[in-house]
């Protein structure tokens, strides 16, 4: 015959591996956020691109963890990037475009912006697009 503690103990072991959260229980997945970045020298027509991927990090953007910390408040959304305020940029015409296509957590992502010069563009997008 099984003791009143033994079986107390099985009862709580039991109850204790029923309550037990799945890690897909835990919390739900967050769809992958992944932007292909483009960069386009208008006056010569040279353009760079590279892949940020975010949750996880990953990619070739030389500076994938800052672009995604800086992506992440904006919700993914490149025209709410809040920049580098106050810097000063000279008045010389060298425009640039830049482009972001893609996802953010499962949303679409669809932007072009184009700039007066590189410094315009990074103080405006911040580390995004520093490749």
């Amino acid at each position: 015959m099984i003791s009143l503690r033994i079986r107390a103990a099985l009862a709580a072991t039991a109850l204790a591996v029923l309550t037990v959260p799945t890690p897909a229980q835990a919390r739900p997945a967050t769809p992958p956020s992944q932007l292909r970045l483009t960069l386009r020298d208008d006056g010569s027509g040279a353009t760079r691109a590279v892949a940020l991927r975010c949750e996880p990090t990953d990619g070739d953007h030389p500076r994938a963890r800052e672009a995604c910390e800086a992506l992440a408040p904006a919700g993914g959304d490149p025209e709410a990037l809040t920049g580098t305020p106050g810097v000063f940029c000279n008045h010389l015409y060298q425009p640039v475009t830049a482009s972001a296509e893609g996802s953010w957590r499962g949303s679409p992502v669809r932007w072009r912006h184009s700039f007066a010069n590189p410094c315009g563009l990074h103080t405006r997008t911040g580390p995004v697009f520093r490749f």
